[in-house]
């Protein structure tokens, strides 16, 4: 059975085979093994240096390919040329007066990450989405593809996007000039995995060479290898633009089958799901379903699944079906512990994605975040389409009565179902994933994410789920039925801002199998 042992062993194989080979016809002219040669030129685009700190953490070291050899293309969509993209160069003015742009903007770059292309279906979905997007009638997306410089070996990629980002400087100065811009405030550079430190280094150049700063650079689930506890100049920071946010969604070492970066390098840092493993990338997802049989393709897919959900998140946040909150918090345990249920001046609640600036740029205004420091925030997701969920903080009180206690501690596992004012009903959902022992009297509370049905619940069914486990005693139930006594279940949204308390009818216990309708007006009876 093909598990996810063997899927962190044929990761590792894989990342080495990528550093020893190049499979894909390109060339890369002149020899890298020179020692004494550390630093080398590229016309107009100036030189790029092998010494300190591009030695730091990285086993190997390479000067970028020259721009010839990678053909980096910058194909430009509108609304009226969603389908034939106009192609730009980095140093082509002429092609940029004659694309008739929209100097009214926004502009957006999409860059890929090792591996893949400019043709990807993720940057088609993310283009038309933001098209799509209202108010943006001016809209232009220029998708950055160096499919030519993002072959193996890995260094080698790594090493040519730092070209990459200065020759797209270049091509978002003459953009500015051509069109005679004031700013570039409305430019935002979004770049997955190695496309997000070169999104860095494009802001990094633009500061430097231009005198201008990008109005914002999203960073997708940053790539970690050869960039993990590095300085800023290596990998994308704060400083390389007015406003940087980072989705993680694979933060963890590689050999886990990590390849996102855990540092919170943003001014924004969101963690969803704890931000290294994300719901739904499981065996069970995989392409063939855990079948014996998997191509290289099809482990690449298995392994990436978290790494690729940063740019889902991130397409889905554009037009999003629930708020994609996010709330400020120490740590992601105590966010599911339910520690950071409240939107206030010690947790900061921010939407994860394409509107978070809109929430920052208020605190900012009014001066209650420091733009030299970070803000890191959490957020539950579902593990399929559409991922956006609602969160609550459910607090169970088991019954501390008579009843309660003469019946004795139970084991097993609830499950609430939220009905909101016009009857509509969220999914099926387990406040824990295994069994859980219940005491008369205790109070459990559980951070919960529900999808959104538009309102907010007005009444709850719960279910007992009780299993018997010959090698535990608590589990035998021979004289009483399966059954447990809830006195009460609050829910607090984070979301709508709202608390509702619901209670069983007349302190009638929960029995196993038995849905049970808890309503507030039920809580009269409470003893």
């Amino acid at each position: 059975m093909y598990n996810k042992t063997s899927a962190t062993l044929m990761l590792q194989t894989i990342m080495v085979l990528m550093d020893k080979q190049n499979s894909t016809g390109v060339t890369f002219p002149g020899s890298y093994s020179d020692d004494a040669e550390l630093e080398r030129c590229y016309g107009v685009y100036g030189c790029f240096s092998k010494a300190y700190p591009w030695t730091e953490h990285r086993p190997d070291n390479y000067f970028p390919v020259s721009p010839e050899a990678m053909a980096v293309r910058y194909p430009a969509f509108t609304r009226r040329n969603r389908k034939i993209p106009v192609l730009f160069e980095a140093d082509n003015k002429e092609k940029i007066a004659n694309a008739n742009l929209d100097p009214r903007g926004p502009f957006y770059f999409i860059s890929h990450g090792f591996l893949e292309g400019g043709h990807k279906l993720w940057i088609q979905n993310l283009a038309d989405a933001l098209l799509n997007l209202q108010g943006n009638e001016a809209a232009t997306v220029v998708v950055v593809d160096w499919r030519g410089g993002s072959q193996p070996p890995y260094g080698q990629a790594v090493a040519n996007i730092r070209l990459i980002g200065v020759m797209t400087a270049h091509l978002i100065h003459n953009i500015y000039e051509t069109l005679g811009l004031q700013h570039i405030d409305n430019f935002h550079f979004i770049g997955h995995s190695l496309g997000a430190h070169l999104g860095g280094y494009c802001g990094h150049a633009l500061q430097k060479r231009f005198y201008l700063k990008l109005g914002r650079i999203t960073g997708l689930d940053p790539a970690a290898p050869y960039f993990t506890k590095t300085v800023t100049l290596v990998r994308l920071d704060r400083s390389d633009a007015k406003y940087v946010d980072i989705i993680h969604s694979n933060a963890m070492p590689l050999y886990f089958s990590g390849f996102g970066i855990s540092e919170p390098i943003g001014h924004v840092d969101f963690y969803p799901n704890g931000g290294s493993t994300q719901p739904g990338c499981t065996q069970a997802n995989s392409p063939n379903g855990g079948s014996n049989d998997l191509s290289y393709q099809q482990v690449v897919k298995y392994v990436g699944c978290n790494h690729e959900r940063s740019y889902e998140f991130f397409t889905e946040s554009v037009a999003p079906t629930c708020p994609f909150m996010a709330v400020q918090c120490d740590s992601y345990e105590a966010f599911v512990a339910g520690n950071c249920t409240r939107c206030d001046n010690h947790h900061y609640c921010i939407p994860m994605g394409y509107h978070s600036f809109n929430i920052y740029n208020r605190l900012q205004v009014g001066g209650l975040v420091d733009t030299n420091s970070n803000i890191a925030l959490y957020a539950l997701t579902g593990g399929t389409k559409p991922f956006c969920r609602v969160h609550y903080e459910v607090k169970v009180k088991v019954a501390n009565t008579t009843a309660s206690i003469t019946h004795g501690p139970e084991s097993g596992k609830l499950s609430i179902t939220l009905i909101d004012r016009n009857n509509n009903k969220s999914e099926h959902m387990y406040l824990e994933d295994e069994q859980k022992f219940y005491k008369p009297g205790v109070l459990e509370t559980k951070l919960v994410a529900v999808k959104d049905t538009g309102h907010p619940p007005v009444f709850v069914i719960i279910e007992w789920k009780y299993e018997t486990n010959l090698f535990n005693p608590m589990t035998w139930r021979l004289l009483k039925s399966p059954s447990i006594y809830v006195e009460y279940i609050k829910l607090s949204s984070i979301e709508y801002n709202t608390d509702i308390t619901v209670c069983p009818k007349r302190n009638k216990p929960v029995v196993a199998n038995m849905p049970t309708i808890m309503k507030p007006k039920y809580c009269k009876f409470r003893k």
